[in-house]
């Protein structure tokens, strides 16, 4: 178990920026000294602005992003590796244009778009709009590496240390922890006598690192108070076996992720999470990003874990369609019916769900991809049915679902 990220949150529209990254950054060496000394990894800082529509002067581009390059400087100077611009609004049409001009500002800058408004409306003009955004953000870096720093976000709350999701609240200073923990679960059931005994132990184990951790975070001392949000226990891999989700799954019993048995598999590990006491924020479910999970990446190239597969585990308790490789020609039109579901399935089943979708350019379905990134499995572009989507589903404005009670 490692600590993937401390993700802190800040709204640059409330108090100097200055004094904010002065406060993070010693916050933060207090936090990882003691971590450390207790036998905690820490994999990275981020720093999680509020939506960035809120606070940048989008009516002037040239002054946009000399703020966000301002920020950048300041933050990489303060330690941090990661920035998360927040997501824009839904019918926010300056900030959806702004979107590729600020990713290609600098790797360290994450962003993404909501696509279901307040009232838990789908919005149709947001979704195409989504799908034209990846399209175009695929130019950005070669081989579409720019879609890795951009998600399509549905009922994402603010607090979610995992990026590109991660996003703060007006006027809040705060921090949660986004947690590495595929392993514990992996090896837990290997050993386990059964299942109930499996999901006991895994539950127990998060909770005792989740109290120590808790421990040392109230002995850290700030300046200013910064808030602590809780914890992030997603089941969130690395590409390698030792820590792969997919192989998780398979720890319970299944032969292979995608094979009949995974989705009770996937159901366990939904409860056993919902089940946990620890003091929560973001998902605390099931992270499934192909590209990211040396297992979930083979089957899928294999075909034996298709993209609908994984929206199926979903709707149990996933987070959305993560890291996936895409053919470079895909259409606007078919990644946008992608973006429908899965922001229909947030909706009604009322869970934050996100989409991060990456057209590869040059390749096409079936093709082997391999990137020069450490985080990153080899795979296989992926493909999914699509006859198109007539009247009167892709019609209006918006696409009201009633949520599940």
């Amino acid at each position: 178990m490692r600590i993937r990220s401390i993700t802190y949150f800040f709204d640059p529209a409330h108090g100097s920026s200055a004094t904010v990254f002065d406060t993070f950054r010693d916050h933060s060496n207090n936090l990882r000294k003691n971590l450390t000394a207790a036998g905690y990894q820490v994999q990275s800082v981020r720093l999680a602005t509020t939506p960035f529509s809120l606070w940048l002067d989008l009516g002037d581009e040239s002054k946009a992003l000399q703020q966000v390059s301002e920020l950048c400087r300041r933050a990489h100077s303060a330690d941090f590796d990661y920035i998360s611009m927040g997501p824009c609004g839904v019918n926010d049409r300056a900030a959806t244009s702004f979107i590729p001009a600020m990713l290609a500002l600098s790797p360290m800058l994450f962003t993404g778009m909501h696509l279901v408004d307040a009232q838990g409306r789908i919005s149709l003009a947001d979704i195409t709009d989504c799908a034209g955004l990846i399209k175009q953000i695929t130019t950005i870096e070669a081989n579409g590496f720019a879609n890795l720093r951009f998600a399509a976000l549905a009922n994402v709350k603010p607090f979610t240390p995992f990026f590109p999701a991660a996003y703060g609240a007006a006027g809040e200073r705060a921090f949660s922890f986004a947690m590495e923990c595929a392993d514990v679960a992996q090896e837990t059931f290997k050993q386990a006598e059964d299942i109930n005994a499996g999901c006991h132990t895994v539950c127990a184990i998060f909770t005792e690192h989740a109290r120590k951790m808790e421990d040392l975070i109230e002995k850290t001392s700030s300046s200013v108070p910064i808030i602590f949000k809780g914890f992030d226990f997603s089941l969130a891999p690395y590409p390698e076996d030792w820590c792969s989700f997919g192989k998780a799954l398979e720890a319970l019993g299944v032969a292979q992720i995608g094979s009949a048995g995974s989705v009770a598999a996937a159901a366990i590990l939904a409860g056993m999470l919902e089940a946990g006491t620890w003091k929560k924020s973001g998902f605390n479910g099931l992270m499934m990003p192909i590209l990211e999970d040396s297992i979930l990446a083979e089957r899928s190239g294999a075909g034996l874990l298709s993209i609908y597969d994984v929206l199926q585990y979903s709707s149990l308790c996933g987070t959305g369609l993560d890291t996936v490789p895409l053919s470079g020609d895909i259409e606007e039109e078919k990644i946008a019916a992608l973006l429908l579901d899965v922001a229909a399935l947030a909706v009604r089943l009322n869970k934050p769900l996100t989409a991060r979708l990456m057209p590869i350019p040059g390749k096409k379905a079936g093709d082997a991809i391999e990137f020069d990134f450490a985080f990153f499995a080899k795979g296989k572009v992926l493909d999914y049915p699509y006859s198109g989507i007539q009247k009167p589903l892709f019609a209006g404005e918006t696409i009201q679902i009633q949520p599940r009670r």
